[in-house]
């Protein structure tokens, strides 16, 4: 509570009694300073309550079930799709056909979509006892009759294709067990046997398309993640000289745990110098080049950013001419790679040609680039992995689709002349959305360095 005494609510200095020898003009003036000389955090955008969050998740879902899911089955030839989880080892797609109030599968949980045609569209079913918030209708079994009760649904829905998640290439589309498999396989007998088919397409398409309100949505989980990036890149959280880069990496973690929302991969910073990377100390100090790799979850979508600062050196007012060309570098290297990754274009395809581009302009590129959203690494399109320059098999030969949101991830070197020609690496990434008009970022990209003062 305010002092009522305090013209200032919540000021660390209340107003003095009228005998005190400090004169009441000179408090202000020590009040005005102290506003002055402290740093302003970066403006947090408003986050939704857990509860407001599950009726956005919510909607959403319901949404997906019936403008995204029926158009994909049918592409896919797919009739019937069966999802099998069990509690604590969960299919990596039923995270994103549950509702937020689902923390995991209850017991084993058997999901069938069955597509009824146009005219009826695709049927939600739970065979069990749980209906996760009335998305699916119930198909009352007791937990040991769950394989009779999906023979007998089959039995009676006949259909052509039954899909199911298995895999080699996506570990997203790969969440049927082998337990459970052979328990399927073994339920459906031979009369169905030959209906199964892995449903890797399915799921992957599933998980990577989105919907022009889900992007609208992940554009102010964005927006969280940069005004964090931008707070811990500040001298409210940095002092030369005395904070060092896990003090850092563990002030993002704790920043986004106090806002309520959650992590997909324990932040990172690290610290280039003139001289060569610090091998005796992680303290940060001025004329540093800071990187980080931060990634939080928000309405259930994970944002993935790598975004470099400048520690200022008495003195300075920007960082040094070499600096902001290797960030510079690194968009054009951006530019490259939207150039090149077009709707039906390879993931391989544009790695090669991204590369054979960059490298013609001397830019010393490495490509990295991956699908995100409902996981951080999501299924999808690949352009390349770090280790994997020459091509990415699997998913580095799919295509991309409209309506997909990918982490534009990737590097460059560049030799610093304020440096003495030192190498200096720029990783950058940043969250875009590929639709059918071309890429735009899901908010805006670093083309600045942020500066540490």
């Amino acid at each position: 509570m305010a002092d009522a005494r305090c013209p200032f609510p919540g000021s660390r200095f209340p107003v003095p009694r009228s005998e005190s020898l400090v004169p009441m003009r000179s408090l202000l003036l020590l009040v005005l300073l102290s506003i002055v000389s402290t740093p302003v955090q970066a403006q947090i955008p408003p986050v939704k309550s857990h509860r407001e969050q599950a009726d956005v998740m919510r909607g959403f879902l319901v949404q997906r079930f019936d403008r995204i899911l029926p158009a994909l089955m049918r592409r896919h030839g797919i009739d019937m799709w069966v999802i099998v989880t069990r509690e604590y080892n969960d299919d990596p797609v039923f995270r994103s056909m549950a509702p937020f109030t689902t923390y995991a599968s209850r017991r084993r949980t058997i999901l069938v979509f069955h597509d009824r045609g146009p005219d009826r569209g695709v049927e939600r079913l739970s065979i069990g006892r749980f209906d996760y918030e009335k998305l699916y209708t119930v198909v009352p079994t007791h937990n040991d009759g769950q394989w009779a009760g999906l023979r007998a649904l089959i039995d009676e829905r006949q259909p052509r294709v039954v899909a199911i998640n298995t895999s080699r290439t996506f570990a997203h589309a790969d969440g049927l067990s082998h337990t459970e498999h052979e328990a399927l396989v073994q339920a459906l007998g031979p009369a169905h046997a030959g209906r199964l088919r892995s449903a890797e397409p399915l799921a992957v398409d599933w998980l990577e398309k989105k919907l022009p309100e889900e992007t609208a949505a992940y554009r102010e989980a964005m927006a969280i993640a940069h005004a964090i990036i931008r707070e811990a890149f500040s001298s409210a959280v940095i002092t030369p000289g005395k904070t060092t880069a896990d003090d850092v990496a563990w002030w993002m973690r704790q920043r986004v745990a106090d806002l309520g929302l959650s992590q997909w991969f324990q932040p990172t910073v690290d610290i280039q110098r003139q001289g060569g990377r610090p091998s005796d100390s992680r303290v940060i100090q001025r004329g540093d080049l800071l990187h980080c790799d931060f990634g939080l979850v928000y309405l259930g979508f994970s944002t993935d950013t790598q975004h470099n600062a400048y520690v200022l050196k008495d003195g300075e007012t920007e960082a040094p001419a070499g600096l902001r060309e290797g960030q510079r570098r690194g968009g054009r290297l951006q530019d490259i790679v939207f150039s090149h990754a077009t709707v039906g274009a390879t993931g391989n395809a544009a790695l090669a040609a991204s590369l054979a581009q960059g490298k013609a302009e001397q830019l010393t590129p490495i490509i990295y680039c991956h699908p995100i959203g409902f996981h951080g690494h999501g299924a999808g399109v690949h352009i390349g992995m770090t280790d994997y320059q020459d091509g990415l098999p699997g998913s580095g030969d799919y295509r991309f689709q409209p309506d997909s949101w990918h982490s534009i991830e990737l590097s460059v070197f560049h030799a610093v002349p304020e440096w003495g020609g030192q190498a200096v690496r720029f990783a950058l990434e940043e969250d875009a959305v590929l639709t059918t008009d071309g890429w735009r970022w899901i908010l805006a990209r670093q083309d600045d360095l942020h500066l540490v003062r």
